[in-house]
């Protein structure tokens, strides 16, 4: 799964209904108090122009509550399946293995669960392509580029080749939608201000 498998490090992330609702909750006491600016009772005359500032801060601040919302929100598997499809499609030609061979075993060797939105109904990967994935490829990384809010760039590089000595490189760069990106890349982005985050694939390993 790659949201799981980082090569950055960061904080543990909070549970997202705990976020979401923690989030949801300030996000509504903003809400009443712009409501109450808005009351030209509650503004003394002198301090008027403070006041419309407080208020431009405050909705800046709401936009960004909504941005950690939306990430922590939307669907979390979402880009894996692009990005197992693109590498099956990549490995099709320069392995010469079935694209849907390679998709439903890269799904086991990443350690995708049963029962998520990837699984079902796919069929059981054969050993044979695993272990030709497992000795061919010798790592695949996926980076994202963005910053809150907005498109980003993600980044595939697959380095494969039997033969260590001659490893080959092949990199697929993509413009992504922010709300398409996994879940903790945006939080990380958020919370760190980091523009750039390196995933990696575990491939199975040991």
């Amino acid at each position: 799964m790659l949201r799981v498998h980082a090569v950055v490090t960061g904080g543990t992330r909070m549970p997202d209904t705990t976020a979401g609702k923690s989030l949801r909750s300030a996000r509504d006491m903003i809400e009443k108090a712009l409501r109450e600016m808005a009351d030209k009772s509650v503004l003394p005359k002198p301090g008027a122009e403070r006041g419309v500032v407080g208020k431009i801060a405050l909705r800046h601040i709401l936009k960004m509550i909504d941005v950690v919302i939306a990430a922590l929100e939307a669907p979390p598997e979402s880009d894996s399946i692009v990005v197992y499809g693109i590498l099956a499609e990549e490995c099709e030609p320069v392995l010469g293995l079935s694209a849907g061979d390679v998709f439903s075993a890269l799904v086991e060797m990443c350690g995708e669960p049963h029962g998520s939105s990837i699984r079902p109904e796919l069929p059981r990967a054969k050993q044979a392509v695993i272990d030709t994935l497992r000795r061919e490829i010798v790592a695949v990384t996926v980076e994202y580029r963005a910053r809150p809010g907005e498109t980003g760039v993600r980044i595939i590089e697959m380095l494969y080749g039997a033969d260590r000595q001659k490893v080959r490189r092949k990199r697929i760069k993509q413009e992504i939608d922010w709300g398409d990106i996994p879940e903790d890349v945006r939080a990380r982005i958020i919370r760190d201000g980091d523009e750039g985050v390196t995933l990696s694939l575990p491939l199975g390993r040991v």
